[in-house]
C-alpha cells in the first residue's frame, strides 16, 4: 500500500488529470464540461479530510496495539522477576503491582504464573488486609 501524506500531494497534477479526463470523454463523444475551480477545491478538501481521518484512525490503531504490546511485555518481564522469589515475596510484589497498575493486572500476572496457591494467597492478602486501603486509593469499589 502506498503511503500518502498531504505534503506529497501535487494539487496541480490532480487538476491536469481532471482536464485530461474531460478531454478524453469529449473525444469519445461524451459531453463532460471541465470542472469549475470551486468544484476542484471542494474535491481537494474532501480528499484531504478523508485522508486525515483515515490517517488518524490508523494512528489510533497503532497506539492501541503498542499499548497492548507494552502490557504483554510488562507481564512477561514481571513473571521472569517473580520466578526467583518465594511465595510470600511473590505475593508482596503482586500487591505492589495491584496498587500501581490495578488489581486486574496483578491477578493477570498471578494467573500467568499458573500457581493456584499463589493466586489464593494473593486473594487472601488483598481481601483480608488491604481491602480498605484499596478502596481509599480508588483501586477497588466498595460494595
Amino acid at each position: 500500500m502506498v503511503e500518502i501524506n498531504s505534503e506529497n500531494i501535487d494539487l496541480q497534477e490532480i487538476e491536469d488529470l481532471e482536464k485530461k479526463l474531460a478531454e478524453k470523454k469529449a473525444a469519445i463523444g461524451e459531453k463532460a464540461p471541465l470542472p469549475e475551480k470551486k468544484e476542484i477545491e471542494a474535491t481537494k478538501e474532501n480528499f484531504l479530510e478523508k485522508y486525515q481521518a483515515q490517517n488518524s484512525a490508523q494512528t489510533q490503531q497503532t497506539v492501541a496495539v503498542d499499548k497492548e504490546d507494552e502490557k504483554k511485555n510488562h507481564i512477561k518481564k514481571t513473571i521472569e522477576e517473580l520466578k526467583g522469589l518465594d511465595t510470600p515475596g511473590k505475593v508482596s510484589r503482586l500487591v505492589v503491582i495491584a496498587f500501581e497498575k490495578g488489581i486486574g493486572h496483578s491477578i493477570n500476572i498471578a494467573r500467568n504464573l499458573k500457581d493456584a496457591y499463589l493466586l489464593d494467597a494473593l486473594h487472601d492478602k488483598l481481601v483480608g488486609e488491604l481491602h480498605d486501603e484499596l478502596v481509599k486509593k480508588g483501586k477497588l469499589k466498595d460494595l
